[in-house]
């Protein structure tokens, strides 16, 4: 994906996370969030609509997700193995969001994401 186009989706996310937040619902925002600006962004939106935020990392070995990305059909994303591979050469560690992986499957993922959301404790949105 082109740099600009990146930005501005990146850009949009954040905006209709806050005003969603604002409406006084909860948003999960999923992306890549490999820059520390787009996580910087992210969580702002949330710190500007007086909601709490909890940011989850993702996390699988780079053979995983490049045969998942690899097998996908159909799917908006113009993710490829070699954008994958680009994304693991740039990356950096994520400081202040928790790490989950997602070897144990879907279910798994889901069951650890939710407790980590309610351990948070975080405030509800007004």
């Amino acid at each position: 994906m082109r740099p600009a186009v990146s930005e501005a989706g990146y850009t949009e996310q954040a905006e209709r996370a806050a005003a969603i937040l604002l409406r006084g619902h909860g948003v999960v925002a999923d992306a890549v969030f490999d820059r520390a600006p787009d996580r910087e962004r992210i969580a702002q939106a949330a710190g500007e609509a007086g909601a709490g935020f909890l940011g989850l990392w993702l996390e699988a070995p780079a053979p995983t997700l490049i045969a998942r990305v690899e097998a996908r059909r159909g799917d908006p994303s113009d993710a490829t193995g070699d954008i994958v591979r680009r994304q693991f050469e740039r990356a950096a560690p994520v400081a202040g969001w928790r790490r989950l992986s997602t070897e144990a499957g879907p279910a798994a993922v889901y069951r650890e994401a939710r407790a980590m959301v309610e351990d948070a404790d975080l405030p509800a949105v007004a």
